[in-house]
């Protein structure tokens, strides 16, 4: 296969590769995406489950304030006219306080958070299933090889917008960026997992977060927006755990940390579970999420080297989160269009 020649070639089709792909793509830039998943949207990844039925398995929302994110507003704005992005609201609590609940609404997507994403980049090239090894500059471009050393891409710039590790790893051959602590940083781990139940729960809230040693967060998935379930199971629950226990468990294979998780769940709600039954475990995974503990960095949320053309953008250089994503996606792009021409 011949290699693809690109001006801007994008590592990561996440929620900062799709949005950086798309503000380019908009402007004119030819650029393409390779993506070492089938999927888009990195953590915010959409799993088919045996019932049928699919959930977000990462990031559950889009919690945006838009007073303090206000060049985000427009793009925000088409997103949720279009409807891929949706409001979703709901009951909140902490683990240890459950029954004291506040009313939430953030945006979601829908019918996933991956639709989201898909939509975002529904105009861009993008190449899945295609894993970047390696790469290395010559005669004023960039060689993208994968594992095998096969060239896949020659392009006059590239973003890399895959978790810090993975950058740090593509980087550290060209021995660029290696006086940002950004790359280096811990990051967070967790495990995933999502249980069934046959009956509806009288649990009052419908995501709990904070306030427990094991789980980080516990989500109702159907009641997200155009998560209605018709069948079995009646109610699902994803659960997050935190990073220490995470960390802990490392190496418990991943259905019995599924276990471990639902059983914890089910003991810290049992006076609100209908039925003695166990829940079923319906998926696990584990993450080593690009977000960092973050420490209130004063730098722009971005790398970019203007004499070699390459950069970084994505939530761990800057707040974390979505929006924090969308804002180093945002800030990059800004950057780079400033600064040169497109016909």
């Amino acid at each position: 296969m011949l290699p693809i020649n690109t001006d801007i070639a994008i590592i990561g089709v996440g929620t900062s590769g799709s949005f950086i792909a798309s503000q380019l793509t908009e402007a004119g830039v030819d650029c393409t995406v390779f993506e070492k998943s089938r999927g888009r949207g990195g953590r915010c990844s959409r799993r088919q489950l045996n019932t049928g039925i699919s959930i977000d398995l990462g990031a559950p929302e889009v919690l945006i304030d838009l007073a303090d994110n206000p060049r985000l507003t427009k793009h925000i704005d088409t997103w949720v006219k279009d409807g891929s992005l949706q409001p979703w609201s709901y009951e909140a609590s902490r683990f240890n306080r459950i029954d004291q609940r506040e009313h939430v609404t953030s945006l979601c997507g829908a019918p996933s958070m991956s639709t989201w994403h898909k939509h975002i980049t529904h105009h861009v090239n993008i190449r899945s299933n295609c894993k970047i090894d390696s790469i290395t500059q010559r005669e004023g471009h960039w060689h993208l090889r994968d594992d095998s050393g096969q060239l896949i891409s020659k392009a006059k710039k590239v973003i890399l917008t895959c978790p810090a590790a993975q950058a740090a790893d593509l980087l550290k051959p060209s021995r660029l960026f290696l006086d940002d602590e950004r790359l280096t940083r811990n990051n967070l781990a967790q495990f995933v997992c999502a249980i069934g139940f046959t009956e509806s729960s009288h649990i009052p809230a419908d995501l709990y977060r904070g306030g427990h040693s094991i789980l980080a967060t516990a989500i109702r998935e159907n009641s997200k927006p155009k998560r209605a379930l018709t069948c079995f199971p009646q109610e699902i629950w994803l659960l997050h755990s935190t990073d220490s226990w995470a960390r802990q468990h490392s190496s418990t294979p991943h259905d019995k940390a599924a276990v471990l998780l639902a059983d914890e769940f089910c003991k810290h709600f049992r006076s609100h579970l209908n039925t003695p039954s166990e829940p079923q475990i319906l998926t696990s995974h584990y993450w080593l999420m690009a977000r960092h503990h973050l420490e209130g960095d004063a730098k722009p949320p971005f790398l970019w080297d203007k004499s070699l053309n390459i950069g970084c953008c994505g939530d761990w250089l800057s707040t974390g989160d979505i929006p924090g994503a969308l804002n180093s996606a945002l800030s990059l792009f800004e950057q780079i269009t400033s600064t040169d021409k497109w016909v």
